[in-house]
């Protein structure tokens, strides 16, 4: 009698808020919810600040850093919502990215493709205000501190 083995896929449903400092340095926040409960983790990303984005780098960065987060703990299946619409449309190939967002485009997509499943949504405010509030908070605190 052969015996399978089934693969069992860890989910998780993610909420994203996210801030950085001029620098570049930068805090997401991650409402992590799986089928036995929901935590927020906070993870740390950098990205340099480019002109004329409107801090879509530090998007990508964001995601790429909660999504290393989420599969070296083991998570396959992945939800990740934020609340910016135009990093949302990049990363769903719904647009042109810009040339200068082209390795941090690549980079992202790299930890997104690492999953079984990934899917990058457009987060409602009410789960992602609270997250970014925290993101910005934390990030005005910092700059405070080393002024």
């Amino acid at each position: 009698m052969q015996q399978t083995t089934a693969t069992r896929h860890r989910s998780a449903d993610v909420a994203v808020g996210h801030a950085a400092d001029r620098s570049g340095n930068g805090i997401a926040y991650a409402a992590i919810a799986t089928g036995t409960g929901c935590a927020v983790v906070k993870v740390p990303f950098s990205a340099a600040p480019l002109a004329a984005l409107d801090g879509r780098e530090f998007g990508y960065a964001a995601v790429a850093a909660v999504g290393a987060y989420l599969r070296g703990r083991g998570f396959t299946r992945v939800r990740i919502r934020l609340a910016d619409e135009l990093v949302v449309d990049d990363l769903n190939a719904r647009g042109k990215v810009p040339p200068a967002l082209g390795m941090a485009y690549v980079k992202t997509r790299c930890v997104l493709h690492g999953f079984a499943v990934a899917r990058v949504e457009r987060g409602e405010p009410i789960e992602t205000h609270d997250l970014e509030s925290r993101a910005r908070a934390e990030i005005a605190l910092r700059s405070q501190a080393a002024a």
